[in-house]
C-alpha cells in the first residue's frame, strides 16, 4: 500500500473515531440533562407538596389555637370554633397525602406525625366541649371520662412542636 491510500485510510478512521467520540459525548451529555431536568422537576414537586401542607396545618394550628383559647376561656363561641378547627384539619388530608406521594420516607413520617397530632388536638378539644356541654355518652363499658383529664392546651403545643419538626425536616431535605 503507499503513503497516499494509508493516509486516507488513516484519515478516515480517525474521523470515524472522532464522530463516534462526539456521539458518545452529546448522548452522555443528553443523558445528564435529562437527568438533572428530572432531578430538578422532582425538587419542585415535593417543595409544592410541602408548601401545600405547611399552609394548610398552619391555618388548621390558628384556627385550634383560637378555638383552644375559647375553651379555655370558657367564651360562647367555643363550640363553633371547634368546629372550623375540626374542618381546618380535615382540609389537610389532601396535602398529607401528596408529601407521602412524593416522599421521600422522612419527610413523609414528619407529615404524618404533624396530621395525626392536629388530629388528636381537635378530637381532644371536641371532647372536651362535649363532656362540658352534657352531650358526651361513653360507650357501653367504657369508663365516664373527666374534661380535666383533657389537656387541649397541651395538645396545641405537641402539635405547634411537630409543625417545627416538619418545616426544619423539609428544609433540610430540600438543601441536600
Amino acid at each position: 500500500m503507499d503513503q497516499g491510500i494509508a493516509g486516507l485510510a488513516g484519515a478516515a478512521l480517525g474521523g470515524l473515531i472522532g464522530v463516534v467520540g462526539t456521539l458518545a459525548a452529546a448522548r452522555m451529555t443528553g443523558r445528564d440533562q435529562r437527568r438533572t431536568q428530572h432531578e430538578h422537576w422532582r425538587r419542585q414537586q415535593q417543595r409544592d407538596a410541602y408548601s401545600q401542607l405547611v399552609t394548610l396545618t398552619t391555618e388548621a394550628i390558628s384556627k385550634g389555637t383560637e378555638a383552644t383559647d375559647a375553651y379555655v376561656d370558657r367564651e360562647s363561641s367555643a363550640e363553633s370554633l371547634s368546629e372550623q378547627f375540626s374542618e381546618a384539619v380535615r382540609q389537610t388530608d389532601k396535602a398529607e397525602s401528596l408529601v407521602i406521594l412524593e416522599g421521600p420516607e422522612e419527610a413523609a413520617s414528619a407529615a404524618m406525625e404533624l396530621t395525626s397530632s392536629l388530629r388528636v388536638w381537635a378530637n381532644v378539644l371536641g371532647l372536651c366541649l362535649a363532656i362540658d356541654n352534657g352531650t358526651y355518652v361513653p360507650m357501653s363499658g367504657e369508663p365516664p371520662l373527666d374534661a380535666s383529664d383533657l389537656d387541649p392546651e397541651e395538645r396545641k403545643e405537641k402539635t405547634y412542636q411537630h409543625s417545627d419538626e416538619f418545616i426544619l425536616t423539609c428544609r433540610r431535605l430540600l438543601d441536600t
